[in-house]
């Protein structure tokens, strides 16, 4: 799994699923849910969250 959501943490800005350019992450209810088979692991998620409740874990070979 490329990313982790540390639930406890995320205030549900959204800012992870509107940076995502496959979207991967979305709220559903007040819940951000991951959806691993379409992460294409660019980060961008980690990057854009305020609260850093996203840990971002690259894919072997792949280098930020």
């Amino acid at each position: 799994m490329p990313i982790e959501i540390n639930h406890s943490r995320c205030i549900q800005c959204i800012g992870c699923a509107s940076v995502c350019p496959v979207g991967a992450i979305e709220l559903i209810g007040l819940r951000m849910v991951f959806h691993p088979e379409k992460c294409i692991s660019c980060g961008a998620c980690a990057k854009a969250c305020p609260a850093n409740a996203i840990k971002f874990i690259p894919k072997a070979g792949v280098k930020k």
